[in-house]
């Protein structure tokens, strides 16, 4: 089945988004990479994990935040992005019986694990290189679910030290934290798209 171009409401301005649709019921909402450097929902990782998660039976939905491609207004400084997002999930929760799952890559990472502070709460969480060493993560934390992360040893903005450092500090139970390092991949995985998409692969058998 083909993407459906539909359009939600994020406070007074729109959001352009595309469902795929599955006859399951498990969605996944797939956070981009930081506006202000190009990233929208046509990113090549978010399109791996879109293509992944969908070959798994999921619905996917992708969108663009604010400013970005048709939807409207202007970067929001990360609380812009956070009301986008939860404004696509309750979008989703409110028209669909669903059960959630959140996907972010980079600053999607960051804009996901603000909108689990501000109270969502998915069934499971992939986080695509959190860019620990680009922005500050403090006060933010990976819920009590499956989660995987993964990262390239080449990755300036998410270097191995600063993650270990950070799940050190979170002290999450080991069965239900995957980290996946790919090695020599640096943060935009171009190359590196089908071993992403092995190691999202491997998560869902084992956690899903």
């Amino acid at each position: 089945m083909p993407e459906t171009e539909i359009s939600i409401s994020s406070g007074d301005i729109t959001l352009e988004a595309r469902l795929d649709d599955a006859a399951g019921v498990d969605t996944v909402v797939l956070c981009h990479p930081h506006p202000l450097y190009g990233g929208n929902m046509d990113n090549n990782v978010v399109w791996t994990l879109k293509k992944t998660l969908r070959a798994f039976g999921w619905s996917t939905l992708r969108y663009n935040s604010r400013g970005v491609g048709r939807s409207g207004g202007f970067y929001g400084d990360g609380e812009g992005e956070t009301q986008d997002l939860l404004a696509v999930l309750n979008y989703v929760m409110q028209k669909r019986n669903r059960i959630l799952h959140l996907a972010g890559y980079s600053y999607g990472a960051w804009v996901g694990l603000k909108a689990v502070a501000s109270g969502f709460s998915p069934a499971s969480l992939i986080l695509v290189s959190p860019p620990l060493d680009f922005i500050s993560f403090q006060g933010l934390a990976v819920p009590h679910v499956p989660c995987l992360i993964t990262l390239g040893t080449k990755d300036e903005f998410c270097r191995v030290s600063s993650l270990d450092d950070w799940l050190a500090l979170l002290n999450l139970p080991g069965e239900i934290l995957t980290v996946e390092k790919i090695p020599r991949c640096d943060h935009f995985y171009r190359g590196w798209e089908s071993t992403l998409a092995s190691a999202v692969e491997a998560f869902l058998r084992d956690h899903t």
